[in-house]
Formats: structure tokens, sequence, C-alpha cells
């Protein structure tokens, strides 16, 4: 409960990049949603005009207009920024390529409130399945290697038992108190899109709060939806960009989060791995891909591209 006996507002944060089927179909699941005190704010990263016209004619929505793509990390810290600044109780980050039961609010809610706890994050299920896609994640500190647990498992008797305590939660839906965001900061902007999240679960729990996944709230994402195209091109099913970002960004998190005396190992791992993949690009012949997956690594080694 707030000061006023009220249950906590939460603000609702969708960033939309030409995916308006299924930020449509996320807006109509939250039609549903039993909890009664939140509001849903629309980011657009730049679409195409006719799917921004679509939004602006949603009542249901707030919505607001970036005149370019800022990435996940920058729409949704613009939609941070204003969650703040109206005063909401609780922020919520949440895909826009998902779909939501609707008591999922009910459960997060409550256990966000509490003081040590950092940020909450649903159970998240396959689209349309019982195939978990995230309980949270742990992250090795010797490679600097993040980890999702229980990824494409079904949802056996062993992830139904309490809640879990986890190292990161996944930014498809996190949700923590405003108090929270104000404390650990906004998104790290430098990733753009990839291990965002993992960064911001590190700085909280860096603060001593706890991260957890409420087995008890469920919702479902459609994987990829955002970085994967549905038409296979010479270059496979996901984009250049994205290989460059995966490659640059777990860089980024070895500088920022893996001690000093580990770094060595870890950059060798990520070196090994980024040779593997463009081996694997050339014998595929996909020239795209092996690019920049050697101006990822060159960036990530060299800090190019970052402000800090």
């Amino acid at each position: 409960m707030n000061d006023f006996g009220q249950i906590p507002s939460v603000a609702i944060i969708l960033v939309n990049w030409n995916g308006l089927d299924y930020t449509l179909a996320c807006i109509d699941s939250l039609k549903a949603v039993t909890y009664t005190n939140f509001q849903v704010i629309v980011v657009d990263n730049g679409s195409q005009e006719e799917q921004v016209a679509t939004l602006r004619s949603l009542a249901s929505i707030h919505l607001i207009e970036n005149e370019e793509n800022l990435g996940f990390t920058g729409g949704n810290n613009v939609g941070i920024e204003y969650a703040l600044a109206q005063g909401f109780d609780q922020i919520m980050l949440l895909n826009n390529d998902t779909e939501v039961a609707p008591n999922f609010l009910e459960h997060l809610v409550p256990i966000a409130e509490s003081q040590k706890v950092g940020a909450v994050q649903p159970k998240i299920f396959q689209i349309n399945s019982k195939v978990i896609w995230s309980l949270g994640g742990r992250f090795n500190s010797v490679f600097g290697k993040p980890r999702t647990i229980g990824a494409g498992q079904k949802d056996e008797l062993k992830w139904q038992k309490g809640n879990i305590t986890a190292d990161w939660l996944t930014g498809c839906c996190l949700l923590a108190r405003a108090s929270v965001f104000k404390e650990v900061g906004l998104l790290d902007n430098n990733y753009f899109a990839l291990c965002e999240d993992v960064d911001w679960s590190l700085r909280g729990r860096n603060r001593g709060y706890e991260l957890r996944v409420v087995n008890e709230s469920i919702i479902y994402h459609h994987e990829s939806a955002s970085d994967k195209s549905k038409v296979k091109t010479t270059e496979g099913y996901r984009s250049p960009f994205r290989q460059y970002l995966n490659v640059r960004n777990h860089l980024y998190l070895v500088r920022k989060f893996v001690p000093w005396y580990f770094k060595p190992v870890a950059f060798s791992y990520y070196l090994l791995r980024a040779i593997s993949f463009a081996v694997y690009y050339a014998l595929r012949r996909r020239p795209k891909k092996l690019k920049m997956t050697v101006k990822g690594l060159i960036d990530g080694l060299s800090r190019v591209g970052f402000d800090k």
C-alpha cells in the first residue's frame, strides 16, 4: 500500500518499433488484467506512420512518439522518465511481443513492494505453450556469462516450488518500485539492446537488492519477434546488427562486472566465442554477419561506440 492506503500505481511500458500486430495483441491481453491501478505507456521508436496512426487512435494507452529508433534501452528510458515524472509507485518494462495472464500483476506487485526486493519478474512461457522461456538468470562472474534459468524446459515440479532468487531478471518483463529506478538508474544506453537487463539487474544486486521470479505470475512470449525475421535470408533469420550487439555487448558486460583477476579468462572466452562465430559464418557464406562479428569484437575490446 502507498501512503494513501491505495494499491500501488503501476506504469507498464511497451516499446514498439514496427511491431504493431504484437503490440496490439499485448494491449488486448492487458485489457483483461484484474489489477485495477495501472496505465499502459507505449513508446514508439520511430515506426512507420501508419503504425503510429493506429496507436494514436487507442484511448486505452498513453503514447510517446520518438522520432527515431532509440533501441530497447533508449525507448524504455523515455518511458521510465515519463513514469517517474508522473509519480507512479511501480514501473514495469514489458516486451510488446508478450501476452499476459489476467492476474499476473496481482502476484507481482506485493512482492515488489518489499523493501529488500529490487525487482521481480513473472514465470515466462513460450507463446501458447508450457515450455519455459525465462525464470530469470544466473551470472558467471569468472567468464562474464549470463545464463537463463529453465530456458526450453517443460514446467515440471522443480520449477513450481516457491519463488526463485535470481542474479538477473529479463527486460522482457521486469517490475520495480520507482524508488529503485531512482537509485539504480535507467538502462545503460550503451547497450542499445541485448544484455541491458543483465546490467541493470547486477547494478541492483550490487546495491544489496534481491531479485525475485514469482512463479504464480504468468506471461507468454513470442521468442525473438523483434529481432528475428519470419523469412530466412542468405544471412539467416537474425539480422547482422543483432550479431554485432551480441558480440560487443557481452564484452561490455565483462568490462563492467567481471572482477579484474578474472577478466583475462572472460575476455579469452569471448574471443574464442567470436572466432567460432566467424568461422561458422565464413563456412555458411554469410559475409555480413562475419563482418559484424569482427566489428563487434573490435568495438567491444576498444570501447568504440561507448559513452564511458
